[in-house]
């Protein structure tokens, strides 16, 4: 027999743990002292034992056991300690697109004045999106779906939609991480991939031409089947030189060097969307192995991946710096870098086009609205400094942009010298700036082979870490809702990461760069806007901001001074923010990318049939699903369970500022209150039954 006698020392509930045995009518007091060990959990009266009450807990003393099992829970999931919440945080928010979409989106919005909106937009929009967000997962030391389900449990499908907007997201960019894996693996090749003598170069889909060379096209001397002889290249652009020899390349589908690595050898395309021929072996043995190791990660758990945060964020950092500063050491950097930063164009902060780009690319960059930060902030402990981090966070990823930017931009620069040719003839959007104008940049320099391993292994670094917080939230937001995967994360783990592989095996096909381009269009900028939004809605109305400011002055105390009234954590400019600003921003851009949509999609010089954008949009809609299938599901769960359907539309009693938040209702109101659930769908093992002492002493007897 258990039994849980609390004491009030400090306002907190210490159970004390006392065990009958029957067989021999003796009792045996177990740890009625304090034990000298306090690390000694079989041992320690302050310890709970969870086990103790997993299958029976009666009546008030079976809920005080209760509250003291979400408390352990809670402090067990306190898994950060020092800088290690920063860099988990900046694991998820510093990925990709900081290297190659910020310098291009800063390249067609003004150059050095895209920074003003976009730093208007990181102060109205990211700062206080990531403040509540980091708010609501500290504070309620939860997944997202959990969080929500707290505030009002009709409302947990938003938090679900954070997560498969990040199961979306995860899907796809692990295909992506998977060509930097073979990118990276073939450092060795780093010069030959900008050749037109490998074997992946003679397929027939386009000829190659070697870019390096075409400066022999140029000019009045030309070579013509080892002849010098003279053509003015303006009346002649046509002519490029490939097969060994200046040619007229009217009529011929050309492609570099680089560009037929990326298309023959790693993507290998065919001929549209539907044409599924046969299976791309590289990249389905690169996504498995990037599997298994993100599997081996997660498996073991949130102390790991703040760990190993340590060296995958700040290794990126000092990467990406030596890359900045070789890049503009080399000869022509100036001229890239005159196009990014120099030529500034300031009428373009007239231009909506500016102000939207620098929307979608915070919110793209840091990763807001789909439920990561806030799942990275539950395992904080409650007194960490989470508002600092907001900043550091914008910070530090706006730096990540800024090195990124300067050293691709100096490295095209540098292309562009040793090509003869203007800059922005160098540039390509997307991914293809790093698979193929980069890859030939650095083929060129001295010791190609270093910078190739040095910028791809950033690349994954970057990839990696991001990827892996992406799984965590959906496994978190999985053992939260479902006890038995609490008590088996391994398996959830393995379950996770084998659905999200086999969902993406279509990406692996001849056909999966369509698909992948498909993900890419569709996946996040809608759902993780309006994700925001229906946060910033939730907590602002459904919640109360006033309340939401009580549990902030929780987390860390009163403010202290005049400044911090006005500009601290909890000061009423966050509220108006919170309360106008962040939600109709994010409405805002999914109105302007419904809007400005066209149809059919077109990308990359390939044109989609209908059918691209249908499942495109289908994908952008699943995770809307989840809030009514969620909001109906709760109302039949409270019919079936015969609790008032209004308790549904309650702040519920494992919110940690329930009895604050209740201590004023109206009687009608706390009588609901009192019939909501004593327990989270978590716990759905756990039953409370309530009946006289006597036989609840039997039962824990039994």
């Amino acid at each position: 027999m258990s039994n849980l006698k609390s004491t009030e020392s400090t306002g907190t509930t210490q159970p004390t743990i006392t065990k009958t045995t029957k067989t021999t009518n003796t009792t045996q007091t177990i740890n009625k002292e304090p034990a000298a060990d306090k690390n000694d959990k079989s041992e320690n009266p302050d310890v709970f034992l969870p086990d103790q009450f997993a299958k029976e807990r009666k009546g008030e003393r079976g809920r005080r056991a209760y509250r003291q099992y979400v408390e352990m829970e809670n402090t067990n999931r306190q898994a950060f300690k020092g800088i290690e919440s920063l860099l988990s945080s900046l694991g998820q928010a510093v990925g990709l697109g900081n290297i190659w979409r910020f310098p291009q989106k800063a390249y067609q919005n003004g150059g050095s004045s895209f920074l003003i909106p976009y730093l208007v937009c990181a102060f109205v929009f990211a700062i206080p999106a990531i403040h509540m967000e980091f708010v609501l997962g500290q504070y309620a030391a939860k997944s997202p779906p959990a969080v929500f389900r707290r505030i009002m449990p009709v409302l947990e499908g938003i938090g679900w939609m954070c997560c498969l907007v990040g199961a979306i997201i995860g899907i796809y960019y692990m295909i992506l991480i998977s060509w930097i894996g073979i990118y990276l693996a073939n450092s060795a090749n780093a010069v030959k991939m900008s050749k037109c003598d490998n074997e992946w170069n003679n397929q027939g889909r386009s000829t190659c031409y070697e870019g390096m060379k075409q400066k022999l096209c140029k000019g009045a001397n030309m070579v013509f089947n080892n002849d010098s002889r003279a053509l003015n290249e303006d009346k002649h652009p046509e002519w490029m030189y490939f097969d060994g020899k200046c040619q007229n390349a009217t009529g011929r589908n050309m492609a570099s060097g680089t560009e037929q690595f990326f298309t023959n050898f790693v993507i290998n395309p065919s001929t549209g969307f539907t044409d599924f021929n046969s299976i791309n072996w590289a990249t389905l043995g690169a996504v498995a192995v990037c599997w298994i190791l993100t599997s081996i990660i997660l498996i073991r758990g949130m102390k790991m991946i703040g760990k190993l945060s340590y060296f995958t964020v700040i290794l990126p950092y000092v990467i990406i710096v030596i890359l900045m500063i070789r890049g503009i050491t080399l000869d022509g950097a100036s001229a890239g870098l005159y196009f990014l930063w120099a030529k500034s164009d300031f009428s373009s902060l007239w231009s909506l086009k500016a102000w939207v780009g620098a929307m979608t690319q915070i919110c793209f960059s840091l990763s807001i609205g789909q439920g990561g930060l806030m799942n990275i902030a539950s395992y904080n402990k409650k007194s960490y400094n989470w508002y600092r981090d907001a900043y550091l966070l914008v910070l530090c990823d706006t730096m990540m942009s800024l090195l990124g930017g300067t050293a691709v931009f100096a490295t095209l620069g540098f292309l562009a010298k040793q090509r003869q040719i203007e800059v922005p003839a160098v540039i390509k959007e997307g991914h293809a700036l790093a698979f193929i104008v980069y890859t030939e940049a650095i083929s060129q320099m001295p010791m190609p082979y270093l910078w190739h391993a040095l910028f791809f292994l950033m690349l994954f670094l970057l990839g990696m870490s991001t990827e892996i917080v992406i799984v965590e939230i959906v496994c978190s937001c999985l053992t939260d809702r479902f006890g038995y995967l609490r008590r088996h994360r391994w398996l959830t783990v393995l379950m996770v990461s084998l659905t999200f592989f086999s969902l993406g095996l279509v990406m692996t096909s001849d056909a999966g760069y369509y698909w992948f381009d498909l993900y890419d269009e569709y996946s996040a900028g809608v759902s993780a806007t309006l994700g925001t939004a229906f946060m910033c809605i939730t907590v602002s109305f459904c919640y109360g901001l006033e309340n939401f400011r009580k549990d902030m002055t929780e987390l860390w105390g009163e403010p202290q001074s005049r400044l911090a009234k006005w500009f601290g954590p909890a000061s009423y400019v966050w509220v108006g923010m919170w309360i106008v600003i962040t939600p109709l921003c994010s409405i805002g851009v999914m109105v302007v990318f419904v809007v400005n949509r066209r149809y059919p999609y077109e990308g990359d010089g390939v044109k989609y049939p209908p059918i691209f954008d249908v499942i495109g949009w289908f994908v952008t809609s699943i995770p809307f699903l989840a809030i009514p299938c969620f909001a109906i599901y709760t109302i039949l769960k409270f019919r079936n369970d015969k609790i008032p359907l209004r308790g549904a539309f309650m702040i519920q009693k494992q919110h940690p500022a329930f009895d604050r938040v209740t201590k004023n209702w109206p009687e009608w109101k706390k009588v609901i209150g009192d019939q909501l659930p004593d327990q989270e769908p978590g716990d759905d093992d756990v039953e409370f039954v309530d009946g006289d002492e006597e036989e609840q002493e039997e039962s824990l007897i039994e």
